[in-house]
């Protein structure tokens, strides 16, 4: 053998050497999947006000502080079947956190006005033991009272604050151990999150015991994971409330969380 040909074959041998201890047993790769989104674009329509509908699926808004003093018995009215509001939140420079000054009152509205209710909590974490930190701090304040709906995680980059340049994988680790330190809480956890961020950060295979809440500004929701809320417009009108308000739908059940593999 030429001084060619055995240098090429010894190029050859190194080569599937390296991809023999590079390619992992199937098994090693086998882990849970989240399932993906089975919606028909065509099974959703507008209603007569220009709001998306999906068969079984219910109306409602997620609200903070910023919405102001909000009249429930009007938005029942106007097609609202549930709320989620924002409990608290941290600070995106110092970090405090602090309770969502409109709480107390959205939490007794709505519950007398007969709508369901869940909470969603605005994080700036920029560590696993912050997003616990807040997860403690949703706990403390919500102090046992009933929530039919979920505990919602929802981590935002905010560029000039703490989270700036924060939007990595890690964000997914602190999403869970919020989630789990709710449910160990005695309450239902969920996660918010955009397009953007259930593709490439939030690892929503680890999340699956979880509700999913997605924020999709169109006329149907076209994420390729099966979520349980979807947030259509940032910008919507309702009757008993002054200002614009983020609308949503909650879905009724339709499979598991976790694909069957």
């Amino acid at each position: 053998m030429s001084l060619k040909l055995r240098s090429f074959a010894a190029v050859l041998i190194v080569l599937f050497a390296l991809t023999a201890c590079s390619t992992p047993d199937a098994e090693e790769t086998q882990g849970p999947t989240a399932a993906r989104n089975q919606r028909a674009a065509e099974d959703f329509t507008l209603d007569e006000k220009g709001r998306p509908t999906y068969p079984g699926a219910i109306l409602g808004v997620d609200v903070s502080a910023h919405q102001g003093t909000i009249d429930w018995e009007r938005a029942r009215e106007d097609g609202v079947g549930f709320a989620i509001l924002r409990i608290g939140y941290r600070g995106n420079s110092a970090g405090a956190l602090k309770q969502d000054s409109q709480f107390a009152a959205n939490y007794v509205g709505a519950r007398n006005a007969g709508l369901p209710v869940g909470v969603y909590f605005y994080s700036q974490a920029t560590s696993e033991a912050e997003a616990k930190e807040e997860a403690a701090y949703v706990l403390k304040l919500l102090d046992g009272v009933p929530l039919e709906l979920p505990v919602f995680f929802d981590w935002e980059e905010v560029s000039q604050g703490r989270t700036g340049g924060k939007a990595t994988s890690e964000v997914g680790s602190w999403a869970l151990a919020f989630c789990k330190a709710i449910t160990e809480g005695g309450y239902e956890a969920g996660v918010y999150f955009n397009q953007q961020y259930g593709y490439s950060i939030m690892h929503l295979e680890h999340l699956t015991d979880y509700s999913f809440w997605i924020a999709e500004y169109k006329d149907n929701q076209s994420f390729g994971y099966q979520t349980d809320y979807w947030q259509f417009t940032g910008q919507g009108h309702v009757d008993g409330i002054d200002v614009i308000v983020d609308m949503n739908l909650m879905y009724a059940p339709e499979v598991d969380r976790e694909e069957d593999s």
